[in-house]
């Protein structure tokens, strides 16, 4: 496929008609709407309900099980079903393959178009027991593998291996005990589309068994959807659906779904075209249909291809318009897949400027379920035009070459044309300026080149509208020209390259300037609106897709290597975030308000189906540890910054043993200084006395407070405050100071002859280490002998404070 694939960014949130929702369902005893049939979103354009584009939808898709004994009318029901296995690949038990192929309508080169949205479908059958869970094993030629009803393996034409897709967690509908365990699954596979194009696509390892399945039987396949735009095409309005209904047979309720939001083309034949996706469908079985409400008289036109038939529409077909598959079965065992137009003879089934209709399905008979519908309405919308280019760079005119550096501006214009049939009320033009440039003040004129001149025709910056603020022309009402080639206005404005050194620095990519612009308004006559539609730069002059518009933006590479040598050097590479645990949420706009206005961020990165985003309303989660998130600026391909959360627990602070210390000194008590103001000490002077905590890397403000009660021997009471980012804790440490020991005279003897002999020895002096003078009390004489012999003294010392 060619690469020139210009983007476009096909959004359409603001349209208010713009509704596809499954209203109406009877949910009555006989009703088995499992999922409500919704709109089928692309990743890249989430608001996007209808894509109103020049392009069309295609459907391709394949069985991987079939019959051991092929018969072109025998149904799956009560028949051994085998694995169809055609890649040749020892490592698959199943697999199937269809062509990709696009339209040549008005000389359209397929090469040419541009994948908008492309979707993967499974389903399948895989039990006939009481339950059918998620995953089972099952072997084949002496080798058990698992499978897994929500993955499956895709190999694209440009791929030399098969790559694993998952279904989203609510991405369908897996029933275990009920519905006849027919399951279907969904994944969207826009951008592996873009990169493999056009070609064979063959899906492998659907969850399926072989065997008899008994009265319902074994069935499974898959399908892909994919929506293209080609500027040669004509204008349709494209939705798909999905969800998932299990039509019980036997009954005949009908369900509805109505469409609304499309805008049938306005004068001639309006041509519609129908797809859809079911499975357990049966050949031999009928009473299934499927429906359109005709406008011309309110009553239902039932539906058919070359495939079926009107009272038997599931009936194993697979109907995509001709391209080729391996196997290229008629009976395809239970799965339908088809794509054909209806019939609108008169246009009585949809007419001129109609902008709503409703399908009905049902079943008197058969058993099936419909997971996936999509349908294309030959549309019109008004057509206005936005050229934009280049034009100097710091004065200078612009050359081919488009690499600017720090502090330089850049001059744009955008040329206005009419190429509808309608004036276009209401016209505005806007241009969000990238996150890399900032406005300068003053640039923009507007010019006009019709008369009279349109109201109110003001041209004005925004700075709070987007990521660096926004120009806007509110031109009024854009006349059809003469001849659809003439300018009717030209805008022109500057812009100058950031010199912020964090911008400029840490983006993973090189930094670049992406200018995109839109115009909306709505038509005059048909009230039709126009929502963001993309400016072009131009149409390409050379090669296989000559004269399609070119719908890139104006990119202008930034060279920022010097400007970041010499100021730079000391900006940070990677902004981190310290919170603690637990806390309700990280606060997502704290981390967001570092980042340009409307920067997306992400667990992962590339983006695909299974990054987390996160937002406002889906902060970043809050679990213990350090993680790496993504910051990806807006209109940029391929940029990102790195940013790390780190969740700390609140420290768990334990409180020092009380100690006993011997001595009265007041300068040092285990290492600090005995204070009865408050005093602030270091984590480590903490530690060192005893203290913990459990995590030593947050800052600590730490102060204490003694207070004495007793005196020698005295008990210090030592009140500490611990204060961090996550806590403050309050914690006691008791000591107990003790006086050291002394000598003090038990006995002091003396030698008599008698008692009349007996001499009072000397009282001994004695002090202890409190600096406090003991005093003896009167001794205490023990009985003494009434001849020569020892008499002992016993005294009792006292210090000043009466201890």
């Amino acid at each position: 496929m060619n690469t020139k694939n210009y983007s476009k960014v096909v959004n359409f949130s603001g349209k208010n008609l713009i509704l596809i929702i499954l209203l109406s369902l009877s949910f009555t005893i006989h009703s088995q709407v499992r999922v409500n049939f919704t709109p089928r979103e692309a990743i890249a354009s989430p608001s996007t309900s209808i894509y109103n584009i020049k392009g069309d939808f295609t459907i391709i898709g394949n069985t991987n099980l079939t019959l051991n004994n092929y018969d072109v009318n025998e149904p799956n029901s009560n028949n051994n079903m085998v694995y169809v296995d055609v890649d040749g690949n020892s490592n698959t038990f199943n697999s199937s393959s269809a062509n990709l192929t696009f339209s040549t309508e008005n000389g359209a080169i397929p090469e040419c178009s541009k994948i908008v949205f492309a979707g993967l479908y499974w389903t399948g059958r895989a039990s006939d027991g009481s339950n059918s869970p998620d995953t089972f094993n099952v072997t084949k030629n002496s080798v058990t593998k698992t499978l897994n009803k929500r993955k499956v393996q895709l190999k694209g034409p440009s791929a030399a291996t098969y790559t694993e897709i998952t279904a989203g967690t609510n991405d369908i509908y897996y029933p275990q005990t009920n519905d006849g365990f027919m399951y279907s699954a969904f994944a969207e596979i826009t951008e592996y589309v873009k990169t493999n194009g056009l070609g064979q696509y063959t899906v492998a390892d659907i969850a399926l068994v072989e065997g008899n399945g008994g009265g319902t039987g074994y069935y499974g396949g898959w399908g892909i959807i994919v929506v293209y735009e080609n500027s040669k095409m004509k204008w349709r309005d494209i939705t798909v659906f999905d969800g998932h209904a299990y039509v019980q047979g036997s009954t005949t309720v009908s369900h509805q779904i109505p469409i609304s939001g499309f805008n049938a083309v306005q004068t001639g034949q309006v041509n519609i075209k129908l797809g859809l996706m079911a499975g357990e469908g049966d050949r031999s079985i009928s009473g299934d249909y499927f429906n359109i409400l005709r406008s011309s008289d309110n009553n239902w036109q039932a539906l058919n291809h070359t495939g079926n038939a009107t009272n038997n529409f599931f009936n194993s077909s697979i109907q995509t318009g001709g391209n080729t598959r391996s196997p290229n079965l008629v009976n395809n065992t239970g799965l339908d897949i088809s794509m054909f137009n209806i019939p609108n003879p008169g246009n009585t089934v949809i007419a001129n400027n109609q902008t709503s209709t409703t399908l009905r399905y049902g079943s008197t008979q058969d058993t099936y379920v419909i997971f996936m519908a999509a349908m294309a309405v030959d549309a019109y919308i008004p057509d206005p035009e936005g050229v934009m280019s280049l034009v100097t760079i710091n004065g200078l005119p612009a050359t081919s070459t488009t690499t600017v550096t720090p502090g330089q501006e850049i001059e744009y214009s955008i040329k206005i044309l009419n190429e509808g049939t309608e004036s276009i009320n209401n016209t505005q033009i806007k241009i969000q300026l990238p996150y890399t440039t900032t406005f300068v003040n003053g640039s923009q004129s507007g010019i006009i080149n019709f008369s009279p001149l349109p109201t109110p025709n003001n041209v004005y910056f925004n700075p709070s509208d987007g990521p660096s603020g926004s120009l806007i022309w509110d031109i009024g009402t854009l006349p059809v020209p003469s001849t659809p080639t003439t300018v009717l206005g030209e805008l022109k404005y500057k812009v100058k390259i950031t010199e912020d050194c964090f911008l400029l620095k840490n983006t993973n990519c090189v930094p670049s300037a992406s200018l995109y612009g839109f115009i909306n308004g709505v038509g005059a006559v048909t009230g039709i609106q126009i929502i963001n539609k993309p400016f072009i730069q131009g149409y390409v002059s050379s090669g296989l897709c000559l004269g399609d518009p070119i719908l890139d933006a104006i990119t202008t590479t930034i060279d920022a290597t010097n400007f970041i040598n010499q100021n730079c050097q000391n900006t940070n590479t990677e902004l981190v975030f310290n919170y603690c645990s637990p806390i309700s949420q990280v606060p997502f706009n704290s981390i967001a308000s570092n980042y340009p206005i409307g920067t997306q961020f992400y667990n992962s990165y590339p983006v695909t189906g299974n990054t987390m985003e996160y937002t406002s309303s889906n902060p970043f989660p809050n679990t213990l540890g350090s993680f790496d998130y993504y910051a990806v600026p807006p209109n940029t391909n391929g940029c990102y910054y790195t940013l790390q959360i780190i969740i700390v627990g609140n420290p768990t602070i334990t409180s020092p043993q009380a100690v006993n210390i011997v001595g009265c000194s007041t300068n040092a008590i285990t290492g600090l200084p005995f204070s009865t103001t408050p005093v602030s000490i270091t984590l480590q002077d903490f530690i060192n006395i005893g203290g913990s905590v459990s995590n030593n890397s947050l800052s600590y403000t730490i102060s204490y407070v003694d207070v004495i009660t007793g005196s020698c021997p005295t008990v210090v009471n030592r009140s500490y405050t611990l204060t961090t980012s996550c806590v403050t804790t309050n914690l006691t440490q008791v000591f107990t100071i003790e006086r050291p020991d002394f000598t003090m005279p038990e006995n002091t003897a003396s030698t008599v002859a008698c008692a009349a002999d007996i001499v009072a020895p000397l009282v001994p002096v004695v002090t202890d280490n409190c600096d406090n003078v003991l005093v003896a009390s009167a001794p205490v004489i023990s009985a003494a002998p009434t001849c020569e012999g020892t008499v002992t003294y016993t005294y009792t010392f006292t210090d000043c404070e009466g201890n």
